[in-house]
């Protein structure tokens, strides 16, 4: 018995969302050091705490009067935490999407395999079915000249109407071989 393949891909996958955790942390401490992105971060920061804050309030039952703004620290922080699952949360949906992606060619490559294996065995029956109606053609005519029936001796060969008789097409491998060599 072979051993199993490694998955490749899907380890490759993990060890993308597992550095996808520090290189959002280096970026979160990078968004730190600059002021147009710590103002972004703080904008950021504020906003999830308005929203959350609201949420819970609202589900303890209680009506929304004011929220009191965060100090700006706090405000990076939270912005800054955001940030970094944002970043890790939008490299696990590319990875899901890339696999997935995978896995809808794989099962299309195993489906056009298969369509190639039933056409090929269609494309042999095709010829067996062809050189049955040629070999009962051939019959016909032995019977015919002989002038009476292989089962039956001594009785005359009735040929059967022409509205029953169904013609079986020449099989499209065999009328290729007849144009190119015709």
């Amino acid at each position: 018995m072979a051993p199993a393949a490694l998955p490749l891909a899907k380890i490759g996958s993990l060890l993308i969302k597992t550095l996808s955790k520090p290189v959002a942390k280096r970026i979160k401490t990078d968004f730190t050091r600059y002021g147009l992105t710590r103002r972004f971060l703080v904008g950021m920061g504020q906003s999830t705490h308005q929203l959350t804050t609201r949420m819970t309030i609202w589900s303890e039952g209680f009506k929304v009067r004011s929220i009191p703004p965060l100090e700006e620290n706090e405000a990076i922080t939270k912005g800054a935490d955001l940030l970094g699952e944002a970043i890790v949360f939008g490299v696990s949906v590319g990875v899901v999407v890339w696999e997935y992606n995978r896995s809808n060619e794989k099962a299309k490559a195993k489906e056009e395999k298969r369509l190639l294996e039933i056409e090929a065995e269609n494309d042999e029956m095709d010829e067996m079915l062809h050189a049955l109606d040629v070999r009962i053609e051939a019959l016909e005519k032995a019977v015919k000249a002989q002038n009476h029936s292989l089962l039956y001796s001594g009785q005359r060969y009735v040929e059967p109407p022409k509205e029953a008789l169904k013609s079986i097409p020449v099989p499209r491998k065999l009328k290729q071989k007849q144009n190119g060599n015709g």
